[in-house]
């Protein structure tokens, strides 16, 4: 049998569940009964000091999504189908939106992974 690595713990497989679960006062029961038996491993130990003290946030402002990404992937697409040309139809997007034809093209991007993740999920 192969030897299991060394940042996985059997006893941080439930806590680890409960806390992805949202049920984090089950989490830290849970953590505290081990802490109290003296058997918690490393990774419990880990999740424990995570849980007195979170980790800090990344710096910086969150990502967010290009403005009005849902209408400008759907103008997109309609007017591509329709025959456009692919800079025809950024161009008149950009002036339609008032955004830049750069803005655009990441809303097109957006939009197209949100549909897989949506056409994806429908088929199964």
């Amino acid at each position: 049998m192969a030897k299991l690595p060394p940042s996985f713990s059997s006893q941080a497989v439930p806590i680890q569940s409960a806390l992805s679960e949202g049920r984090t006062e089950d989490a830290r029961r849970m953590v505290v009964d081990l802490l109290k038996a003296g058997k918690a491993d490393r990774i419990v130990q880990g999740i424990a000091a995570d849980l007195i003290r979170p980790p800090k946030r990344q710096r910086g402002r969150q990502r967010t999504l290009p403005q009005h990404w849902f209408d400008i992937g759907q103008d997109f697409h309609r007017l591509r189908e329709s025959g456009r040309g692919y800079e025809d139809t950024l161009a008149e997007l950009a002036a339609k939106f008032g955004f830049s034809e750069s803005h655009i093209r990441n809303a097109v991007a957006e939009y197209d992974v949100a549909k897989e993740a949506h056409d994806e999920a429908a088929r199964t």
